[in-house]
């Protein structure tokens, strides 16, 4: 036995309640029928009193609900209070059947109750017998007024009037006569007219109203064509919606593309996935192209136009058309070379002012901004050719007289400024981050280390006494064990073996203090400002200015011009080197002459020697583990009270790793032995 539930409330189509109600009063005698009868007599009456429209008067409606109540009270149906105690109220004989229930419903046939006021008119008739296993739900009403706005509508309803009544007209009729092909055939075709407008609301983007018609039309033929494809598309546009909005969150966050999977980029792609056709992803990724162009121009106004290609890089991966970033990178390109044009003026001004400082300034802006080589070189000249030092050029080798015309300082080489990439990422952590770094004004260097003969004069006329000195020992290199080890009465007059150094070695068995005692007593001697090294200077300087580990290239170089760990190296007692420069040989044990290994064919491009062997220097700057936060200029890095200094450049035993540019020695500045010497830098 099937079961349909028709739902009639004061609501929906145009037939008058009382005769509707009058053709109720005939149809719970029809309930209990047996299924196998004849309709009964009250079935046509009720018939012909929708089709005869009877005519609403005060003395039919109480006829009519008088006939009702005793109607339901023949079929066992229970009043108010019988409700309240929970006591079936089925027709004798005939069982509680499954409904096809909605989602959210019991399934059941749930016990009908009385109402309570006259203003609820609805009464739920269950008819038995029916061939249909769909649930109907018919509601009539005396018609009201269209609203005035869509959304307005009832849930139940659809929106539009017309076709409201229309629907309820049909549910009503098959309510009556549900084999009534016609009217099937109407339903079905109101209903695809429906769906034709879920489509066009989903179109143009009026999910509320699709979800509103969905809403209304599924109950009644959830099989029906195209429609189960209307709600997956709602559910995807929903959550594409959704979508944009996190990404429009985001983008105002300023969150474009990190942090990942909540970013702007992530949001609209996420959404162009579920609305691969809608406008709104697409608009919303051609947002996030437009704020990476943006970065584009940001680090291009600040002269970084390496960064704001990688910018335009970034941005034209977003979406397929890339007309923004072709005309941000014709934008760029122009911008480039309109500043270059516009800081060239600004340097010869300042030259012309005799302001040099804003001109070295303004010289670095255009190596920044790149493509700039000729005019950098010629305003460079034009500049040192206006300074005090107006005789001074890189690769001039200047040696300063000492004020009392006693000596002379070593000599120094004018190194140019420039800017270079410092560290490595392939090596050791302490060379990490590898940073751009600018050298902002020229500087001199020691051509060479200072030597045991020119430390003398120092040691002779300030009257100092060295670490090694006071201590009264230092770390040879023992030939016979092939190690180093410690050796009393050894100092600055001593060689790498302990032997007595001459004149012309490099100076070893010298701390960090022992450095700055040095170039501190130079500065004294000259009126000049002697230093140390800084870290910057120096990897600069063993670089050559480029970006290769050596300042020749790679590799082995092709004729001696450093003193190296190389194959073909003998000690005095014919010990060899487990590791070293393939194929080389410069002839030496420890350490060799300051200066005299000079290529025939290769020299250093800024007139050099021994940066990259022979023996390692102290510099300025106090030892740090990593390059994070370090300077950017050239300046020593330099923290108060630091306990470790730093050693730069190899020595005549160091690995090739360690003759390497980037190559960094942590050392207490008390440290002396046969590895480290000193260079000395001077500030022009």
């Amino acid at each position: 036995m099937f079961v349909r539930k028709i739902t009639i409330s004061p609501k929906g189509v145009g037939l008058s309640k009382s005769v509707l109600l009058t053709s109720l009063l005939y149809l719970p005698i029809a309930l209990a029928q047996d299924t196998a009868g004849q309709l009964p007599a009250e079935i046509s009456a009720a018939d012909a009193a929708v089709q005869n429209g009877l005519s609403e008067t005060t003395d039919l409606q109480s006829q009519v609900d008088a006939a009702v109540d005793q109607s339901v009270d023949s079929l066992g149906v229970p009043s108010e209070g019988d409700a309240a105690t929970g006591e079936d109220a089925r027709p004798s004989g005939v069982s509680a059947e499954v409904l096809p229930a909605n989602e959210g419903e019991s399934g059941l046939i749930e016990p009908a109750t009385s109402e309570s006021t006259d203003a609820q008119d609805s009464r739920h008739i269950e008819r038995f017998g029916s061939g249909s296993t769909q649930e109907w739900e018919m509601d009539l009403s005396v018609p009201t007024p269209p609203p005035t706005r869509r959304a307005a509508a009832d849930s139940n309803s659809l929106p539009n009037q017309a076709q409201n009544q229309k629907l309820q007209g049909l549910l009503s009729s098959l309510a009556l006569d549900p084999s009534n092909s016609d009217v099937m055939e109407q339903l079905d075709r109101l209903l695809k007219d429906v769906l034709r407008q879920i489509y066009t609301d989903l179109d143009s983007g009026s999910l509320e109203e699709a979800a509103q018609l969905i809403s209304v039309i599924q109950p009644i033929n959830p099989q029906l064509t195209c429609l189960r494809t209307a709600q997956q598309r709602l559910r995807l546009l929903t959550e594409s919606q959704e979508l944009i909005a996190s990404g429009n969150a985001a983008l105002q966050a300023n969150q474009v593309i990190q942090p990942d999977n909540d970013n702007a980029f992530y949001y609209f792609s996420e959404a162009m996935k579920k609305d691969p056709d809608g406008p709104a992803p697409e608009l919303g990724l051609s947002r996030v192209q437009e704020a990476l162009v943006d970065r584009a121009y940001e680090s291009a106004e600040g002269l970084d136009y390496e960064l704001a290609e990688q910018w335009l890089v970034l941005a034209s991966e977003i979406r397929e058309d890339q007309s923004l970033v072709e005309q941000a990178r014709t934008r760029l390109e122009n911008m480039q070379s309109g500043r270059g044009d516009e800081l060239v003026v600004e340097v010869g001004e300042a030259i012309d002012s005799g302001d040099f400082n804003l001109a070295d300034f303004l010289i670095i802006d255009l190596i920044a901004l790149g493509g700039q080589e000729e005019n950098v070189a010629a305003l460079r000249a034009r500049l040192e050719d206006a300074r005090y030092y107006s005789g001074f050029q890189p690769g001039q080798i200047i040696s300063d007289e000492f004020l009392d015309g006693s000596d002379r300082a070593p000599q120094i080489v004018i190194v140019p400024s420039g800017s270079f990439m410092m560290g490595s990422e392939d090596s050791y952590e302490n060379e990490r981050p590898r940073h751009r770094v600018t050298i902002e004004r020229g500087f001199g260097i020691g051509v060479k280390e200072v030597t045991v003969g020119e430390f003398r004069t120092f040691i002779l006329k300030s009257g100092y006494r060295t670490v090694a000195d006071r201590n009264g020992s230092s770390k040879i290199y023992n030939e016979a064990a092939g190690r180093l080890s410690s050796r009393d009465d050894v100092s600055w007059m001593n060689a790498y073996n302990g032997d007595r150094a001459r004149p012309e070695l490099p100076v070893v068995h010298v701390s960090w203090h022992d450095a700055q005692a040095y170039v501190q007593w130079l500065s004294e001697e000259t009126g000049k400002k002697y230093r140390l090294p800084t870290e910057i200077e120096y990897e600069y300087v063993a670089r050559a200015g480029g970006n290769n580990n050596y300042w020749w290239g790679e590799g082995s170089p092709p004729e001696p011009v450093e003193n190296l760990t190389g194959e073909k190296d003998e000690s005095p007692a014919d010990r060899l080197w487990t590791t070293f420069f393939k194929n080389y040989r410069d002839g030496y044990w420890g350490p060799a002459p300051a200066g005299t290994l000079r290529g025939q064919n290769l020299i250093h491009p800024f007139g050099v020697y021994d940066i990259a062997g022979n023996v390692s220097e102290w510099v300025e700057d106090c030892w740090h583990a990593s390059y994070t936060q370090a300077p950017e200029t050239n300046r020593a890095w330099v923290n108060l009270g630091c306990e470790r200094r730093v050693a730069r450049g190899g020595y005549w035993a160091s690995a090739p790793t360690g003759s390497r540019a980037s190559f960094r020695i942590s050392a207490n500045p008390n440290t002396v032995g046969p590895v480290v010497g000193i260079r000395i830098a001077r500030d022009l």
